[in-house]
Order: structure tokens, then C-alpha cells, then sequence
């Protein structure tokens, strides 16, 4: 596939400065932004050494996007463009890459976000900021790399057998927690036992490991959740084996089954064995350490001097809390903040000013979710109807200015091995074929209530827009806006709603994280999805150890939710991530992290 790079100029003739903005058209005539320019110096003269060398670096930028390969772990090479689906983009006159000065060590920077993590404990709390945290205070075994790859963390090696069965890993040594003790191996025992009993995505598979003397066997014992329904949880019980490892250092874990894809499981956190209330005093390896919180009001991240790896740059990162996403950019131009995260156009009110613009996908999928165990969403075609009446394009254009990446998959298009972008156009708009489905299905007078999250206001606007286009299908939409909180416990965990729009993410950069919510007897299947075809095609990929053949077992796995019609997927929307030109550094990954270790003061 080859790529066309082309610029626009836009010429403000308020402020007399000229903003170029460069984007990459592919062979399927599709255009990515991958930045825009905001002149300096007034009038219509563009300092022409500056914008030569813009284009110059564009150019060998989009050069590195077409000619790279697709890595095994299921994400394109091309570096951060392709990775974590972004592109670096400089606007307001300066780039991350080029921004003028040095780089200097310390420093402390104040990001202003509109959502906080309701904890800190990594094995019960599984929200999508929540983890972007995370991914700055905990470490795992494995860790995911900017090009969707795993590397070595916490552990030294990783060593596969052949039957992709058993894994065995060699602890790095000189690592230390948080809490200034070094890591053992009873720390990263007594993890993978809280991760199994948690029932952390992936943990299902190990049927027992080994390490120190001693073998550990995963069972289950019957019990009760929280509605006091009767259920297997999961047991470990250890012994002593001659067959164990002697040493303490290595670990070996035996899987019930194969699986390529289980370094991408044990990115999971590791913690002390005595940790205590992570949700409120958490303790991780990672570069940065957790030493304030204050409810609704700010977290405060500070540097880890003690950490194993290349340290943080900066001294503090500081997360302002805000009531919702519009309060951003205000805050932003009063100087209370240094960057922010924008989406929905909040970054279009910097017009004019100084600042850095990176933009990257949020590698999270943005859905109208519909609850399949509403009365008239229980069939089929009525689940179709609002599929072909919805006009992902439209929103993309209206609310997300352009920068989004259409889904029709609830994978991320970033895991470019495993999308299905066969997907993507299968219910284009067709408003005519909506309403024959509605009528075929005895529902010609449908309505049903959309419940979103009011601090976000990218699913806000997206809600607005759907309600105008289901009208045009004869569906009669009310909006409601309710606190995160009340969404968390209301949608997500009860499932107390008829359809939401949020987007959706993954703890870690593998299908899997995408698609086993989908299973119908899933505990986080909160969209109440039920589909025999699609629960034996996903164990089929789980089981397949032939590459080529796993993966497309999970592209007809997606398809399986497309043809059924699970909800309606709409994008992966672009992130716009803001700083002032004091700050450089920006790193993307196939996941919704923000990594504040690449972050640095510029002087």
C-alpha cells in the first residue's frame, strides 16, 4: 500500500498567521492527519528553512508508515505512528520531537483529567484511566512495548516450549518496591495467586506453576457472588514437588491450555505479598510512586529514585481532577494546568496560542452498547436497524473533527494483525433498510433511552448526534446524563440500562482483552450478549496454536458479533494530547496508557 502526502494552509486573518496542516492518504483513499504547523511570525510569508524541514521530516514520517511490517504480537512496527495509532503532530509552533531548547532532568507537571480512579488495587479495579495510572506505579512479569511487542520486565527472560503450553521465567534481581523492600519471589507467588482468585483476564488458563520447592495447583471450590448466586471460585493449593524449581529465581507456569499470547497476560502488576489496602496505598516497581490522593481534587505521582530501569525525567506528575471535559482547556488557558487529554474538539479552543499537540489513537472503541435482554433489542433485526440508522462517519466528522478511525469491531484497529477491517463498512447507512427491519420485526414505533456518562463529553455530543439520526429511521431516542459513578455502578456492573455510549478499552494489548467479554457466561458481558456460534468460535482461536489459523478465528469471531449484531461500533477516537512547549516527550502504545516516565522539562 503506498501513501500520498498532501498540505493545507489555512490563513486566520484575525491574528495574520498561517496554520499548515499535513495529512496521508493510503491506496483506499483514506486521509490521516499527521500534524498541523501554526506559524510563528504574522503575514502570509512562511519562514521557509523551518516549513522545508517539516516537510522533509513528513515525508521520510510517512515513508517509515507504508514501508513497515506487521510484528507478531499483532500491531504494526511503524514506531509510535502505527502502534499505538498515532501520529506526532505539532501545533502552535512547536513539536514534541523539535521543540526548541534542551531537555532537562526534574520538574514537576500538572495534567488536567476528568475522571479519577475510584482505587488504586489492581486487581479490583479495572477501568480504563484507572489502569493508565497504573502503567506508572506497577510492573509485571512481561511488559508491552511501544510497538505492541513484549519485552522482559520484572522478569530477566521468558521461555516458551514449544507446545506453547509452559512458560518459564527468570526473576530480574535488584528490583525494588515502592515501600523500599526488594521483590522475591513469594511477592510474585502471592500476585499471581491474587490474579487467579480475582479472576484477572487470562488467569483462567494456568492449571499450576511452580517455583521454590514447591508446586501450586489451581482448583475451584463452590461459593457465592455478590447477588449470592452459587458459583466455582478458583483455589490454589500449594505442595511440595521434587519436580519444582529449587532455586528462587525461576518460575515455571503450566497452562491448561496453549497460548501465544500469554506474555500479554502477565504484564499484570506484581505487589508485595504484605501489601496492604492498595486501593488506597498503593505500592508498585514502577518508575513513578503514588504519594497523595485527594478525593475529587488532584493525585500526585512522584519520581521513584530507587527504580530498576531508566528512570522518570521529571520530578512530579500531578492529575488535576475537573468536573467534566470542557473545564480542560479553560483551565489550560488560565495556566492552571500544563497539558491535558482532549477529544470532541476541546483542543480547537487553543486556536491561536502556544502549545504542543500530539495526536494518537485512545486505542479504546466508542459503541452505542445495547443491552441484548431489553425486550425489543432481544431481536435481531432490530439491533440491525439501529446499526444500518447510525452514521459513524457523521459522528466522526461532527464530534471528533475528523479524527477518529472507524471500528465496526469491538477490537482496535491499532492490533492491526487481528482487526477485521472487513468489518468496518458492513452497516453503512441505509435508512431504508432500517425501517424494513423495524417493521419486519414489528417494531415501527421503537424507542429506548440512552444513558451516558455526563463527565464526558465525546459520548455526550455522539448520543445527540445518534438521537438526530435514528429519528430519521422513525426511533424515538431520550437522552440521560448521569454522573461516572452512578454509570460504573448503574451500566457496567449492573447492567441497569437500555443503551449507553462510551468507549471501550483492554488492560492489555492482545484480541482477547477485546473479545472475551463477549463469552455469554462472561462477568463483564455487560452488554448481555449470548451467542453459541460466536462462545465456540472465540475457544477454538483460544485453543489453535497455528498462527495464521488463530487469527482468523478471531476475525470470524468479530464477524460472528457483527452478523449478530452485539452493538453498534463506532470508532476509535483520537486523542489529542496537549502540552505547553515547556515539556517534551510523548510515547503511544496499543493500549489507553499515558506514560509519564518519557515526559521532560524543556529549557
Amino acid at each position: 500500500m503506498h501513501s500520498v502526502l498532501y498540505a493545507v494552509l489555512r490563513f486566520d486573518e484575525a491574528d495574520r498567521k498561517g496554520t499548515w496542516c499535513f495529512f496521508a492518504r493510503s491506496s483506499a483513499q483514506r486521509s490521516q492527519l499527521l500534524f498541523c504547523w501554526k506559524s510563528r511570525q504574522k503575514g502570509r510569508k512562511i519562514m521557509k528553512k523551518r516549513f522545508l524541514a517539516l516537510v522533509l521530516g513528513t515525508v521520510m514520517t510517512a515513508s517509515l508508515i507504508a514501508g513497515c511490517g506487521a510484528k507478531s504480537s499483532g500491531s504494526s512496527s511503524s514506531g509510535n505512528a502505527a502502534a499505538g495509532g498515532t501520529s506526532a503532530a505539532a501545533a502552535g509552533g512547536t513539536s514534541a520531537a523539535a521543540a526548541e531548547g534542551q531537555m532537562v532532568e526534574g520538574g514537576d507537571f500538572i495534567k488536567g483529567v476528568s475522571t479519577e480512579a475510584p482505587g488504586f488495587d489492581p486487581f479490583t479495579t479495572q477501568t480504563a484511566d484507572a489502569r493508565s495510572i497504573f502503567f506508572n506505579i506497577y510492573e509485571g512479569l512481561m511488559a508491552t512495548e511501544q510497538d505492541g511487542s513484549f519485552s522482559p520486565a520484572l522478569a530477566e527472560s521468558c521461555e516458551a516450549s514449544d507446545d506453547l503450553q509452559t512458560y518459564t521465567f527468570t526473576l530480574r534481581s535488584g528490583v525494588k518496591f515502592h515501600n523500599g523492600n526488594e521483590m522475591t519471589m513469594d511477592d510474585v507467588l502471592y500476585s499471581i495467586e491474587k490474579s487467579i482468585t480475582s479472576n484477572i483476564n487470562g488467569f483462567s488458563e494456568i492449571a499450576e506453576y511452580s517455583a521454590a520447592g514447591k508446586t501450586y495447583t489451581v482448583g475451584s471450590e463452590k461459593g457465592e457472588d455478590e447477588d449470592g448466586n452459587e458459583i466455582d471460585k478458583p483455589v490454589v493449593t500449594a505442595a511440595d514437588s521434587k519436580d519444582a524449581p529449587s532455586d528462587d529465581k525461576t518460575l515455571v507456569i503450566k497452562l491448561n491450555k496453549p497460548d501465544s499470547g500469554f506474555p500479554a497476560i502477565v504484564t499484570s502488576p506484581i505487589v508485595p505479598k504484605d501489601a496492604e489496602d492498595l486501593a488506597t496505598n498503593p505500592i508498585g516497581t514502577g518508575p513513578f510512586e503514588l504519594t497523595e490522593f485527594v478525593e475529587q481534587d488532584y493525585t500526585l505521582l512522584t519520581r521513584f529514585e530507587d527504580y530498576w530501569g531508566e528512570p522518570a525525567h521529571l520530578d512530579t506528575v500531578t492529575l488535576k481532577y475537573y468536573e467534566n471535559t470542557a473545564s480542560l482547556a479553560t483551565n489550560y488557558l488560565a495556566g492552571a494546568i500544563d497539558g491535558f487529554n482532549s477529544t470532541a474538539g476541546g483542543w480547537k479552543e487553543l486556536e491561536g496560542t502556544d502549545y504542543v499537540q500530539n495526536i494518537r489513537h485512545a486505542n479504546a472503541v466508542q459503541l452505542l452498547a445495547l443491552n441484548n435482554e431489553f425486550e425489543p433489542f432481544k431481536d435481531v433485526r432490530v439491533r440491525q436497524a439501529i446499526a444500518y440508522a447510525v452514521d459513524a462517519d457523521e459522528i466522526i466528522e461532527k464530534v471528533s473533527y475528523g479524527l477518529g478511525t472507524k471500528a465496526g469491531t469491538p477490537v482496535i484497529p491499532g492490533l492491526t494483525k487481528y482487526f477485521n477491517d472487513e468489518l468496518t463498512d458492513v452497516y453503512d447507512v441505509n435508512v431504508d433498510k432500517a425501517k424494513e427491519l423495524l417493521k419486519e420485526a414489528g417494531q415501527e414505533n421503537l424507542s429506548f433511552k440512552i444513558r451516558v456518562p455526563s463527565n464526558y463529553q465525546v459520548h455526550v455530543d455522539t448520543a445527540q448526534v445518534i438521537s438526530n439520526q435514528l429519528a430519521k429511521a422513525g426511533i424515538k431516542v431520550e437522552i440521560e446524563s448521569v454522573d461516572w459513578n452512578t454509570w460504573l455502578n448503574r451500566v457496567y456492573k449492573e447492567s441497569e440500562f437500555e443503551a449507553t455510549v462510551v468507549s471501550v478499552d483492554g488492560p492489555i494489548a492482545y484480541p482477547t482483552s477485546f473479545l472475551n467479554r463477549y463469552v455469554s457466561t462472561a462477568s463483564d458481558n455487560f452488554v448481555n450478549f449470548h451467542s453459541e456460534a460466536f462462545d465456540e468460535t472465540y475457544a477454538k482461536a483460544l485453543l489453535e496454536t497455528d498462527d495464521a489459523k488463530q487469527v482468523e478465528l478471531f476475525k470470524e469471531a468479530q464477524k460472528i458479533i457483527s452478523d449478530e449484531c452485539a452493538s453498534v461500533y463506532i470508532q476509535d477516537i483520537d486523542s489529542v494530547v496537549i502540552n505547553t512547549p515547556d515539556f517534551g516527550g510523548f510515547a503511544a502504545y496499543p493500549l489507553y496508557v499515558d506514560d509519564y516516565s518519557a515526559l521532560y522539562k524543556v529549557e
